[in-house]
This record gives structure tokens, sequence and C-alpha cells, in this order.
């Protein structure tokens, strides 16, 4: 076992995978590619291999420091993330050059993973420059974009850059029927997906993802007026809350180890200092990502019903919503009317990314999927 072993399918990957363990480390790695490419698990894999105990240049995945990394635990790996719209240059002048700067705690190597690199805007880009330019010899920078296009030249050009590529279907429906799913699981996650494997395995194995994903996907029948609309939106809201709060439990956690692991050594007061900052963003961020999973998965049912309209059942993702599905397809509402409801929803999604007051962004979107596609207007064949 080692950590590359959930990337498998993703040649990628591997290569990244083979430059490690050759010794051939970059200071800085730009991994580019579209959502559900697996740059997050091989930039958290690259910072383990780093730093394994037992397998070094490998990652066993075993060891504590492997553990660590994977749940992102460990105070040598800094994940920097967007709050808002941007990653700011006050972020990466208060929390990145200082860090990088200083020689890890415990760990061979520090690494920052910075996601959405491209949200730097152009001053944070130009502050972060010159730390790319003369690196700590034991400092590893990873950069993570869907849009590379959109850093500075003079960044993009400081990184060995990896391309990766979504995981084709059939890859993941073979990696999770090997994990212990059914086949009929293991197609329905990996089509719903959409070559994300990671939200593949959530879907297949996560129970409360699961249960989220019914939830969602059966919202369509429920949205008969806006008052159905706005009581949708509170469980929606519901939902993101108890998610973050479940991290919330599992920070409590990472506290607790990071104390007996440090205890009061050099460095310790700014090392908590970042790790309840990262805390705040990323409970912001599990509670962004509950909202943008439903906002994807009501999409996906106005698009397969668009789908089937159009003789491409093949192409359908909720496999397991045929007969309602094909329900809709005689109805009075109307092509433009589901395409209009499928942009909708995937506008709604970029503004929660933009500081868009959430729960406004939920409400106006479903109250207007109630006007456009009620659920009464359908042929009632089931």
């Amino acid at each position: 076992m080692t950590v590359w072993d959930r990337l498998r399918g993703s040649r990628s990957a591997e290569g990244v995978a083979n430059q490690i363990a050759r010794g051939e480390i970059a200071h800085a790695w730009l991994l580019v590619g579209p959502a559900g490419s697996g740059k997050g698990p091989t930039a958290s894999a690259l910072a383990a291999a780093l730093n394994c105990r037992t397998a070094p240049l490998v990652g066993c995945g075993e060891c504590s420091s492997c553990l660590r990394i994977l749940r992102r635990r460990h105070p040598d790996v800094h994940h920097i993330v967007p709050e808002g719209p941007i990653i700011a240059v006050d972020v990466v002048r208060e929390g990145v050059i200082p860090e990088a700067n200083r020689s890890p705690f415990e760990a061979q190597y520090q690494v920052f993973i910075i996601e959405e690199a491209e949200r730097m805007n152009p001053a944070a880009q130009n502050a972060l420059l010159k730390t790319l330019e003369e690196p700590q010899p034991r400092t590893v920078f990873v950069l993570i974009s869907d849009r590379a296009e959109e850093l500075l030249e003079t960044v993009h050009s400081r990184c060995r850059v990896v391309r990766l590529e979504p995981v084709p279907e059939e890859r993941i429906v073979q990696l999770l029927q090997q994990e212990g799913a059914s086949a009929e699981v293991a197609l329905l996650a990996a089509r719903v997906s959409e070559g994300n494997l990671d939200r593949a395995r959530a879907l297949a194995f996560d129970h409360e993802a699961g249960e989220r994903r019914r939830r969602w996907v059966h919202l369509p029948r429920r949205l008969s007026s806006a008052n159905d609309a706005l009581d949708s939106v509170t469980e929606i809201l519901d939902e993101s809350r108890a998610a973050a709060k479940a991290l919330q439990a599992a920070h409590k956690e990472e506290i607790k180890e990071m104390a007996e692991t440090l205890g009061e050594r050099r460095g310790t007061a700014q090392a908590r200092n970042a790790l309840e900052k990262r805390h705040k963003r990323e409970v912001r961020r599990a509670e962004s990502e509950v909202l943008a999973d439903a906002l994807i998965t009501l999409a996906s049912f106005y698009r397969d019903v668009l789908a089937i309209r159009r003789g491409g059942e093949e192409a359908v993702a909720n496999l397991d919503l045929l007969d309602e599905l094909r329900g809709w397809t005689d109805s009075d509402v109307s092509d433009a009317a589901l395409v209009e409801a499928i942009e909708r929803c995937i506008v709604a999604r970029g503004t929660l990314t933009k500081n868009a007051n959430p729960q406004l962004a939920i409400e106006a979107v479903l109250v207007e999927l109630a006007r456009l596609a009620p659920p009464q207007a359908r042929i009632p064949s089931f």
C-alpha cells in the first residue's frame, strides 16, 4: 500500500509518484486540470511521499506522518484556500511567506498547497514570486488550478507543470468495485461524479454523502410553489451546517493531536494560530461545498430530462431515477425552461465562490426552479 493507491488509473499522478521516488523534487509544482481530475489528492500524496517516515519518497500511507497529512492534520503541510472570491495579498504576506522562511517543525519538507491558485490576485502572486524564486531548501509549493492561464507567467514559469485529466467512467467503476462497491452502486457513483474519483468514492461509501444526494435529486418533484422552494432551502442550509459541525468535531481532534505532538516547542504559538485560521476557512468551505453539491445535483436532474427527450438515455447520470425522468419527458415544461433551470443552478453555484449570501443565493434559484419547472406539469407515469 502507498499514498498513491487512491490515484490508480491516473497516468499523470503516477508520473508525479515516479519523479518523487527518483528524488526529482521540484521546489514548486503546478497541478492543472478540470474539477475531478485528482489535483487535490495528488497534492496530498506528494506531500505525504516527501515526508513519509517508513517509505521515504514513496509514502506508505500508514505511518503517523502519512495519515496526518492525508487527513490535513500535519503542522508542516499548509493548505491555503480562497476566502471569498480571491486569495488576497495579505494571506500570502502574513500566512505563507513567514512560514515558508521557517524550518519544518518535524517533517523533512514543509509543503504549501495553494488551492484554486488562479484566484490569487496579482498582488498576491507577485508577493509569492520572490519566495518561489529563492525557496528554502526544505520548502515545497504545490499550486492547484483549474485555470492556469489566469496565473501570471512569472509564477507559471517557475513551477513544474503537471496536467491531470478526469478519470474515465469505466476506470472509476472498476476501482469502486475493487474497493467493495456493488456493480450497480459503482456505476451510479461513477456516472453522477462525472470523472471525479473522490466524489464517486464519497457517493459509494459515505452514507451521509449518498443520503444528501438522494435528497437533492428528489427536490424537483417537490418544487410546486415558492413556499415549497423556501422549505427546501431550509433543508439544504441545515445540511450545510451539519457538515460544518461534523468538521468542527474533527478539528477538535486535530488540535488535540497537535498539542500532543508539538508540546511547547519553538513556534507552537504561530502553528496554533495558523491552524485556527485554516479551520475557519475549512468550515466555510465545507458549508459551501454542500450547497454547491445540491445545485450540481439539481442541474443534473434537469439535464437528464433533456437527454431523454432527445433520445440520449444512455447519457443519463441519475440512473436510479429513470422512471421519474421519463415521466417528465412529455410534460408541459419546455426544453427552454429546462435549459434555463440548468443555467440558473450553474450561475448560482458560481456566486457561492464570490462571497454571495448563501441563503439568498439558494433561495433565489429554488424559487426560480419552482417557476420554470413545476412538478405538476409532468405526466404522472408512476
